[in-house]
């Protein structure tokens, strides 16, 4: 094997040939001319894991756009690695065929047939579910992370306790909720 290697790192080197596959150095003003490049340092929301990240970012008269995400390697929970899940989060903003409205459904389950609704025309579907099912607060479940946990906490416990849902589910939600 050491010997085919050879042989071909010399017939590529006598005849010009590039056997390797490598990327030269790219100047992103050469992509963009007159955009400003930097790093956000920023915290993944996809799971409870709440991996630190780094997101590539361009900026332009008062535009910035995200382009890429990273593992901050600066990170002593992720230590730089980051899941594709999370590395795929950029079409969370950009992807084209992204939920852009609320959708409520025409047909049988399965079926994939969904309407286009409002804001308010979707809530107001969801209460009057809600209003014939008739629930109890005990039959509710309320589902939740470290991320709506840490952003939503002053409004949270005062629903949960106003309405008196006792159930909650969600990690680190709890240490989060019950804590000061």
């Amino acid at each position: 094997a050491a010997g085919v290697v050879a042989g071909l790192a010399y017939f590529a080197s006598k005849y010009n040939f590039n056997i390797f596959v490598t990327r030269d150095a790219v100047n992103d003003e050469e992509l963009q001319p007159g955009w400003q490049y930097s790093y956000v340092p920023s915290i993944c929301a996809f799971c409870s894991s709440t991996c630190d990240i780094l997101v590539e970012t361009e900026y332009k008269n008062g535009y910035m756009r995200a382009l890429e995400i990273d593992g901050n390697p600066l990170s002593p929970l992720n230590e730089g690695k980051v899941c594709p899940r999370g590395r795929a989060g950029i079409f969370r903003t950009y992807n084209v065929d992204r939920l852009k409205t609320p959708l409520i459904r025409t047909g049988p389950k399965g079926t994939w047939s969904f309407r286009e609704a409002t804001w308010e025309e979707a809530i107001n579907y969801i209460m009057q579910n809600i209003k014939q099912l008739n629930p109890q607060p005990y039959e509710f479940l309320l589902i939740g992370g470290g991320i709506p946990c840490a952003n939503y906490k002053p409004y949270f416990i005062p629903f949960t306790l106003g309405t008196q849902i006792p159930n909650i589910n969600g990690t680190p939600m709890q240490t989060c909720l019950f804590s000061d």
